[in-house]
């Protein structure tokens, strides 16, 4: 039995991770969507005149550029009707199906956001809270106030609109029909990203913006995200984002930062000697060991560098200051003059380069693989059964390069294949390339000497890795 084919059978069988641990250290990609939906097309023949079959053509050209255009502006649209949001508040409702059918309400969460500002109610009637300048929880049951660091700030909840308006404009995607969502008439539309299982969005009809989130059933489980209630550029109170502590709760403080009137204040507090871009941040917090440059929508985040660089499972690799640079989806980061740079957001480039001049990307259309030696023959459908595996957070490794390269290193020495030699650790294995659809792993012991893989299915950071092929030792 050859090596790609009982490297297949691991993967059929949803093996344990190769290395423990190892789901922690994997970003799951919220990505749990996606199926190939194509369907046989029966023909029928028939005869016609010329004319008539050229004026029939002419008839379904027209007809088949209009839908697209359709299609298009629903998403344009959407992504417009996003980027013109000044605030809104509304009432998040998750609901979970599973397999069966049955239906239960998993919870509400209330919302109101206005620019940078937001805040979260809980059905407990926690309150999470960031203004800009602090970030705070009121925790009603226990009476306490948290104050938490400002940035950089995670996403605020499962369902972002501009997100999903992204996200449809990325992926293939279908008018299905008209629905009535929450008492407000919506377009249901179906978005397929490549390689997984579709999932349905709802876009307001009036307002063009998303109302309705549903994701693909995964693990026999399934979730839909509902604005019941929906306020776009509305009154909100004030109130709501100014910073108090209620009387009688206690105040809990865990080093959430200090926003600084001055680079030298900032310098003082940290401790570092931060390198700067030549565009200046709107604002400048402080921690201890740490400085965070805010430009609204990007951030720039620097420390001392700590310890071994360690790249993140599935990023792409670029250079960067005569170094390693890892990219991963809007965060870009390497190190410099003895510090981490973290730069993250739609400015990343641009502020990155002030920093690090030479900064490069990877060349995509770079084909590793052709240097192979040996070729490994894949099976496209077996690919496309494991990528929905990964999007269901099943076997989690095969987004990790290295993890299966040396799941398929280690064939090569198993009792089937070459006996009495060790297996090898992920010590032996080192990510030399990567530039988000091809990767060369050199490995440092056993038979084999290079292992090539690719993105079969989907390119971009939630595509899983097929070795494709190796050179021997």
């Amino acid at each position: 039995m050859t090596a790609d084919h009982k490297l297949n059978q691991i993967i059929e069988k949803e093996p344990l991770m190769p290395e423990p641990g190892y789901p922690q250290r994997v970003s799951q990609a919220a990505a749990s969507r996606i199926n190939d939906q194509g369907q046989p097309v029966c023909r029928r023949r028939m005869v016609m005149p010329i004319a008539a079959v050229a004026a029939a053509l002419l008839i379904l050209a027209a007809a088949a550029s209009w839908t697209g255009l359709f299609k298009s502006d629903i998403a344009n649209a959407m992504e417009k009707a996003v980027a013109q949001l000044s605030n809104y508040h509304g009432v998040l409702q998750m609901r979970s199906q599973n397999e069966a059918g049955e239906v239960w309400t998993v919870g509400e969460v209330e919302l109101w956001t206005e620019g940078d500002k937001y805040a979260v109610r809980q059905a407990d009637g926690t309150l999470t809270v960031n203004n800009g300048e602090k970030k705070w929880q009121v925790r009603e049951q226990s009476r306490e106030v948290a104050l938490l660091p400002l940035l950089p700030d995670p996403t605020r909840d499962n369902f972002d609109l501009k997100d999903e308006a992204q996200r449809a404009k990325q992926y293939p995607h279908q008018e299905v029909n008209a629905e009535i969502i929450a008492g407000r008439p919506a377009t249901k539309l179906q978005i397929s990203p490549p390689g997984g299982l579709a999932y349905y969005l709802w876009v307001d009809k009036e307002t063009n913006l998303p109302i309705q989130l549903q994701t693909a059933m995964q693990n026999g489980l399934q979730t839909t995200y509902t604005y019941v209630q929906f306020e776009p550029n509305t009154d909100i109170d004030p109130g709501i984002f100014t910073y108090q502590v209620p009387s009688g709760y206690n105040l809990i403080e865990d080093n959430p930062g200090q926003l600084t009137t001055s680079l030298e204040e900032a310098i003082a507090i940290s401790g570092l000697n931060p390198l700067l871009p030549n565009t200046a941040p709107k604002r400048i917090l402080a921690f201890k060991e740490r400085l965070v440059l805010d430009y609204g929508d990007t951030t720039i985040v620097e420390t001392v560098s700590p310890g071994k660089w360690i790249v993140a499972p599935n990023s792409t690799l670029g250079k960067a200051a005569g170094g390693p640079l890892e990219i991963w989806w809007e965060r870009l980061r390497w190190r410099q003059n003895g510090m981490q740079i973290q730069v993250e957001g739609p400015q990343r480039m641009e502020l990155a380069r002030q920093i690090a001049p030479d900064l490069t990307l990877p060349d995509s259309k770079e084909n590793f693989s052709d240097r192979a030696q040996v070729k490994i023959p894949v099976e496209i459908e077996v690919i496309r059964n494991s990528q929905q595996q990964a999007d269901r957070g099943s076997s989690p490794w095969q987004l990790d390069p290295l993890q299966v390269a040396q799941t398929y290193a280690n064939l090569q020495v198993s009792p089937e294949g070459i006996k009495g030699e060790p297996q090898l650790s992920m010590a032996n294995f080192e990510l030399s390339a990567n530039n988000g659809v091809e990767a060369l792993v050199k490995v440092s012991g056993g038979p084999i000497k290079n292992i090539y893989l690719k993105r079969l299915v989907r390119q971009d950071e939630t595509g899983i890795w097929s070795v494709v092929g190796y050179d021997s030792r």
